[in-house]
């Protein structure tokens, strides 16, 4: 075994590769030679020894699934796939994949290269490594800086236990699930601590989704404080999701995190505090809107106060 091993090993190094990918790559083998001895295991991908050195590449790829061992030295390697396109965002919005079903958003790792940062987005489906990604929806938002996510057809989010490692970035203040009342839908934020640029590819085979980030200035005239329209401060859960559905009619709508661990919805804000109170008051007169609204000064980086009912 130990020899079909070594002929794969041979095999593979004979590919042109970036550097990046063959260190990580070549980690990934001794590390599966090492899970190989210790779990007394066969592995599918070792059945035939007479396969090409392009086929070894493609079984690397897709035997993270079966392989633990290469599935935490490959993680780290952004676009391991084909790229199927940058995303162009539309007002702060984007969006591709295709619809699917039953997917787990699996794990998420960040990547620094240089004063850049890859956050990497991994997906399976059926306990195996997604070929292509599930339908998903990205926007950008300020005060604070947030990126949302939202995945559909996603039944599953184990890549919540990976929040941990995205808020050691000295780029990312938080990272938290957002409730959905549709179980086929996985919602989270990213709340950034400064201005940054942001760039997100799509792959396939594997399903991966890069955002590339880096800091970037931003003017004292962007800067300036803005006036929130929102609800008062609750716990996760339901009470949160009536709460988003009642305001569904406010076309900037978006759920946040408070810094006190609280959450809730916004309506929208805007530079002047008359402009939020005439929202305020359009959205109860006009829409019928009976949820308490509030209205909060914010500045450019402010993590968003709690707010309790009266």
């Amino acid at each position: 075994m130990d020899k079909k091993l070594d002929d794969y090993k041979q095999a593979y190094h004979d590919i042109e590769i970036p550097e990046e990918l063959a260190a990580v790559t070549q980690q990934a083998i001794d590390r599966g030679k090492l899970h190989r001895k210790r779990a007394k295991a066969r592995t599918r991908w070792l059945k035939h020894a007479g396969v090409s050195a392009a086929t070894v590449f493609v079984l690397f790829t897709v035997s993270v699934n079966t392989m633990p061992a290469f599935a935490s030295a490959l993680e780290n390697v952004p676009g391991l796939g084909k790229l199927v396109k940058i995303l162009q965002f539309n007002k702060g919005n984007a969006g591709g994949g295709t619809p699917q079903d039953a997917v787990d958003v699996s794990f998420i790792t960040v990547q620094k290269q240089g004063d850049q940062e890859n956050i990497i987005l991994n997906f399976t489906q059926d306990n195996e490594v997604q070929q292509n990604a599930s339908s998903f929806h990205v926007s950008f938002t300020e005060y604070p800086n947030t990126m949302t996510f939202a995945v559909g057809g996603a039944r599953r989010f184990s890549a919540v236990k990976d929040f941990e490692t995205l808020k050691q970035s000295p780029y990312i203040e938080d990272a938290y699930e957002i409730i959905s009342l549709d179980d086929s839908l996985v919602r989270f934020n990213v709340t950034f601590k400064e201005a940054i640029a942001y760039e997100v590819k799509e792959y396939k085979e594997p399903a991966q989704i890069v955002i590339t980030i880096s800091p970037k200035e931003v003017t004292p005239e962007k800067q300036q404080p803005v006036y929130s329209v929102r609800t008062a401060s609750v716990p996760y859960g339901e009470t949160l999701g009536a709460m988003e559905e009642s305001l569904l009619v406010a076309d900037n709508m978006r759920v946040l995190k408070d810094n006190q661990g609280g959450y809730f919805v916004e309506a929208g804000y805007y530079r002047t505090e008359s402009e939020a109170r005439e929202k305020m008051k359009q959205l109860k007169d006009e829409f019928g809107i009976v949820e308490p609204l509030f209205v909060e000064k914010r500045e450019y980086l402010e993590v968003p106060g709690g707010i309790v009912a009266r």
